[in-house]
């Protein structure tokens, strides 16, 4: 790829980082965190009926989480297997980068959580629980226990997968966008479910998407960018073809 350098931190770091916060500022000033889960909590008849449905608390929620932490271990699994199997040589950094930047980017969700205050909506007292609505910017009184629901854990079991935009990247880059597309539709059906359950505000999976994107784009700039590692020709558009000036091919443009 003939990305450069200021190029590259443009589109993966620059514009997005511009995009979250647009999007953050636009939450907070719109109340849309309390809109929605006010319209969600409305449409099941003043009620979080929806909180334990076998839809959304057992397919959606308890299974997917058990299949994610299944493919976490295949994938471990794999990356393993490239130092032993041939066919898996080539991408073995790859394969690492990809085993171990999704279950961080989980992690660092995780020590979100514990580091703010942010209830959930079905505990807060608009919506029949015991706590008041308390938004990230605020400062928390201190005379009851901090909530746990910031940022959106489930969420990141889906945005995770993020990072198959940078593994498809360095190894098959015109499959990049069917990596990001994974990432997006898994990060928006799982915390869409939650956010209709009444476990997290849209802005819990914002500030999700937004940790699983940059800890993805962070190591894949230590990596590859940073190490200066080349991307297989098979991913630039290039191919091997027979060559009576060398019997073992040239390197040619698909274009």
């Amino acid at each position: 790829m003939t990305e450069t350098g200021g190029h590259f931190w443009l589109r993966h770091g620059v514009l997005p980082l511009l995009l979250f916060t647009l999007a953050v500022l636009t939450i907070e000033a719109t109340s849309l965190d309390i809109r929605l889960a006010d319209l969600f909590y409305r449409l099941q008849g003043g009620a979080w009926s929806l909180q334990n449905s076998d839809l959304l608390a057992g397919l959606l929620h308890d299974q997917a989480k058990g299949l994610v932490k299944l493919l976490a271990l295949l994938l471990f699994l794999l990356a393993l297997s490239s130092h032993r199997l041939e066919r898996l040589r080539p991408h073995r950094r790859a394969l690492w980068y990809l085993a171990l930047v999704m279950p961080l980017s989980g992690l660092l969700v995780g020590i979100g959580k514990e580091l703010t205050h942010i209830d959930c909506p079905w505990t807060l007292l608009r919506y029949g629980g015991e706590y008041p609505y308390i938004g990230l910017f605020e400062s928390h009184p201190g005379d009851y226990r901090f909530g746990k629901c910031f940022p959106a854990a489930h969420a990141a079991a889906g945005y995770a997968f993020l990072a198959l935009y940078f593994f498809l990247r360095q190894v098959r880059s015109a499959w990049r966008w069917y990596g990001l597309l994974t990432g997006v539709i898994l990060g928006l059906v799982f915390g869409l479910a939650q956010q209709v359950r009444g476990a997290h505000f849209v802005s819990h999976d914002l500030w999700t998407a937004a940790i699983c994107w940059f800890n993805s784009l962070g190591w894949y700039w230590f990596a590859f960018r940073r190490r200066g590692v080349p991307v297989p020709a098979v991913a630039s558009g290039y191919r091997k073809t027979a060559s009576s000036a060398s019997p073992r091919g040239v390197l040619t443009s698909e274009k």
